[in-house]
């Protein structure tokens, strides 16, 4: 198991259904709709140093701040732990 280092918070991303819709509009075949720049993730893993314990918790981020790291045919998601804007209940 991949243990995380120096603030960061190892993640498992958790996919939401998207239910897609027909559209009677002609669109481009590479037009993308626009979606938020947030996303859930499960904690896994914590560092030792972090100061928020976060393990099993599920976190809401800004995507762009998660750090992904393919290593030996495995994907990791990493973010430093003042990234988290805030956890499910």
């Amino acid at each position: 198991m991949f243990k995380p280092c120096n603030r960061h918070l190892l993640l498992e991303k958790v996919e939401e259904v998207v239910e897609e819709k027909k559209s009677t509009i002609l669109v481009p075949d590479d037009y993308k709709v626009k979606t938020s720049p947030y996303g859930w993730y499960n904690v896994l893993s914590v560092a030792d140093d972090c100061s928020n314990d976060a393990r099993g918790r599920t976190i809401l981020v800004n995507e762009s701040m998660v750090e992904e790291i393919s290593i030996n045919n495995s994907k990791y998601y990493l973010i430093l732990e003042n990234y988290i804007y805030g956890m499910r209940e």
